[in-house]
């Protein structure tokens, strides 16, 4: 039997609980649910300049780019290919856009399967390449970001550690 998929690229917010009884909802054949949610972080870990070194940058929002359609279809592909590659019952991905705040979820990643480790898998192997694969590009804007030309933020690169992380799979 296929996984169920269902993929969403939206700008409004999502409820993580009401995601989770999404997955389980008239599920009664998968014994296992793993979720992962990411939220905006109120800092950035990257070092933006040599005398910046070891210092945290505050961001009080972080604005998420994409190219529709072709989200939507990376996001699509993916779940497909971990419903491949593991027993799954359902797969829930949802991705945010826009000006999202501290705190605020961005993306939000379910799988259901018979058994705990096809489900722990298959999220974290979702995650991993949507990190790399999915077209979104993110900037990063601090407190007061927009007042002067220096402020205005910066685009988040990628990060060789979420590469890395394509490689056990």
């Amino acid at each position: 039997m296929a996984a169920e998929i269902f993929v969403s690229v939206q700008a409004e917010g999502f409820d993580p609980g009401a995601e989770y009884n999404r997955l389980r909802s008239g599920n009664y054949s998968d014994g296992a649910t793993a979720m992962f949610v990411g939220n905006v972080r109120d800092f950035s870990p990257d070092k933006a300049s040599p005398e910046e070194s070891g210092r945290k940058k505050r961001v009080s929002v972080l604005e998420l780019e994409h190219y529709p359609g072709m989200a939507e279809s990376a996001l699509t592909d993916i779940a497909r290919e971990a419903a491949v590659r593991w027993s799954l019952g359902r797969v829930r991905v949802i991705h945010r856009y826009g000006a999202l705040n501290a705190g605020d979820e961005i993306v939000f990643v379910g799988t259901s399967s018979a058994h705990r480790q096809a489900a722990l898998d298959a999220c974290a192997f979702i995650m991993d390449y949507l990190k790399s694969r999915a077209p979104f590009w993110k900037k990063e804007l601090g407190e007061g970001s927009g007042q002067n030309e220096r402020d205005k933020g910066h685009w988040v690169e990628a990060r060789d550690s979420d590469e890395q992380a394509l490689k056990k799979w």
